[in-house]
């Protein structure tokens, strides 16, 4: 179904001045209606807009981080409140009318579309309440905002970077009829099939991995910053090691022998993995990528698994604060049942 079908638009936000309150919370999400009245106790004289709730899908441990906030006309900075700019985003964007208990139906053709077209999106999610009614919820609007990620201008941009504008332009060529956000699962993957290739004859090994890995999917700054501090307090990377080790929603376990760690992805689909008996099945579910999860066996450049190192480059480099190389050992579009990655620290990095 088209976008519009779905009541799904897409749009860029405005950017705006923001006085919030940052915890985490349950799956419930039980702790915004009262962050919610404990900031605009404090703020409730420079609000001039609706209540906006912010949500950062990628950190994973203890609940799920939110941040509620209004928009003010003047700093506030409190023990709980800070102040900052909010960032305009470009997001798919779609209305929910009534209460919150019932949004997930929102979300689920929200990102249904996003699965539907292999379409990339980011950790960061938005709820903007036009229209709050607490005694009767059936009133309630709300505008569900899904943050896009815009996988195809970040790999325009380091073509341009690494390799130059005229290869961006050979390299691109199409991808404003087969890559765009209304394009579908097949016509994307067929897409990054040819610029695979194109890629494959302009570059080398290291111009495909300076290219692809900026492409990657966000990591989360806020577990990368709890990293470094880890990793400053103790100057040791096994100390580091060992923090993701005991967290529970570290979903990979790294090993490091001298100065390289080794790391294997685990399922995306874990359950699914379990039950498939097929292989191709099992591969499937195994994969990450949106864009190529349906279609491994179609002749894609291992190439593009690049991007999933920069998964590991932005986690390792922001950690360190340095730069890291790294080598992809297996992936699912070399035929390999699992991906498997290499991380090779500067010789100047303690253990």
């Amino acid at each position: 179904m088209s976008l519009e079908g779905l009541g799904i638009t897409r749009k860029t936000t405005e950017k705006m001045f923001i006085a919030s309150i940052n915890f985490r919370d349950d799956y419930e999400r039980k702790k915004i209606p009262s962050m919610f009245e404990k900031l605009f106790k404090q703020c409730k004289e420079y609000v001039c807009g609706p209540a906006i709730t912010l949500y950062d899908y990628g950190v994973y441990s203890d609940g799920i981080d939110v941040e509620v906030c209004f928009p003010v006309t003047q700093p506030i900075e409190t023990d709980d409140v800070r102040s900052r700019n909010l960032e305009s985003v470009e997001v798919f964007s779609i209305i929910h009318n009534g209460p919150h208990e019932k949004i997930r139906e929102s979300y689920s053709k929200l990102y249904g579309y996003f699965r539907e077209h292999g379409i990339v999106g980011t950790n960061f999610g938005r709820e903007i309440r036009l229209k709050f009614n607490s005694d009767n919820p059936e009133e309630n609007v709300t505008e569900v905002q899904a943050v896009l990620h815009k996988w195809d201008e970040r790999f325009a941009k380091n073509l341009d970077r690494v390799l130059g504008s005229d290869a961006r332009k050979e390299i691109m060529q199409s991808s404003d009829k087969l890559f765009t956000l209304e394009s579908t699962n097949d016509e994307r993957a067929a897409w990054v099939k040819i610029a695979m290739k194109r890629l494959d004859e302009r570059a080398d090994e290291e111009q495909k991995y300076d290219t692809l890995s900026c492409c990657a999917h966000d990591f989360s700054q806020k577990r990368i910053a709890k990293l470094r501090a880890i990793y400053k307090q103790s100057e040791n990377i096994d100390e580091v090691i060992k923090a993701m080790h005991k967290d529970p929603a570290w979903y990979e376990k790294p090993r490091r022998e001298g100065n390289t760690i080794y790391v294997r992805k685990i399922p995306f689909d874990s359950e699914n993995h379990k039950k498939a008996t097929d292989k191709d099945e099992k591969r499937k579910y195994y994969c990450h990528c949106a864009m190529v999860r349906n279609h491994l066996k179609e002749g894609i450049s291992p190439t593009f698994c690049y991007c999933g190192s920069g998964w590991y480059r932005q986690q390792w480099e922001g950690i360190l604060g340095k730069p890291v190389r790294v080598k992809i050992q297996k992936s699912l579009l070399k035929g390999d049942d699992t991906c498997e990655f290499t991380v090779h620290l500067p010789p100047d990095v303690n253990w």
